[in-house]
């Protein structure tokens, strides 16, 4: 049998509870089952989906929506796809570190279509979106040991470590039919997918997942 490894970002990274503590909220910003809309509120807030990718895109924001791509991605051409999707902004002197970071694992992943899912939601967002925090509690809110990016390429190695980098399925790569693979013809290699959720109140979303590698 595979033998899988347990996911764990490590203790540089404090990782919070789905249910936000000692506070009753309307939305949860540990609830990934949810998804945040664009905008930034002043306008209403837009909602996200729609058939149509050139006029589903963000009205009020220059950045968002979904983008997949493989575990090949080496760090420097990640770190630049970040700065492309302003998740660390150009002129930042100072990465912000001050956030929550939120992981889901799922049992079925073939139906819900990732293996583990990484929100990441400013403070900022938590007090003004989500109103999860008082103003007491965003004045005196921690800090990450790691910026924003080097915790999502932290998730990134850690499912790297988990799943492996092929295809070939040797018994020790456990994403062996995870995702409808027949483990011939058809076998699942590790790949990412990555939202920019809400770019005014900088939530972030990174999932692994598989594709399949036909013969």
């Amino acid at each position: 049998m595979p033998v899988r490894l347990v996911f764990n970002l490590g203790d540089k990274v404090w990782v919070s509870p789905p249910i936000w503590p000692n506070n009753k909220l309307d939305i949860q910003p540990g609830d990934l089952s949810q998804f945040t809309p664009y905008g930034n509120g002043v306008y209403g807030y837009q909602n996200r989906f729609g058939e149509n990718p050139l006029t589903s895109g963000p009205s009020q924001e220059a950045c968002g929506g979904v983008i997949y791509f493989d575990n090949s991605i080496v760090k420097a051409d990640f770190e630049s796809l970040m700065r492309i999707m302003e998740v660390q902004h150009r002129n930042e002197v100072k990465p912000s570190k001050d956030f929550a970071v939120f992981t889901a694992e799922s049992n079925q992943p073939g139906k819900d279509g990732y293996l583990v899912q990484m929100r990441i939601v400013s403070k900022f967002g938590l007090r003004f979106m989500f109103g999860a925090l008082t103003d007491a509690e965003y004045e005196k809110f921690p800090e990450q040991e790691l910026t924003m990016v080097e915790v999502i390429w932290s998730f990134i190695e850690q499912e790297r470590k988990r799943w492996g980098t092929s295809f070939h399925q040797d018994g020790t790569n456990g994403l062996r039919g995870l995702f409808g693979g027949d483990g011939n013809y058809a076998r699942e290699e590790l790949s990412f997918g990555f939202m920019l959720e809400n770019d005014y109140h900088h939530v972030y979303r990174i999932w692994s997942r598989a594709w399949l590698v036909t013969k």
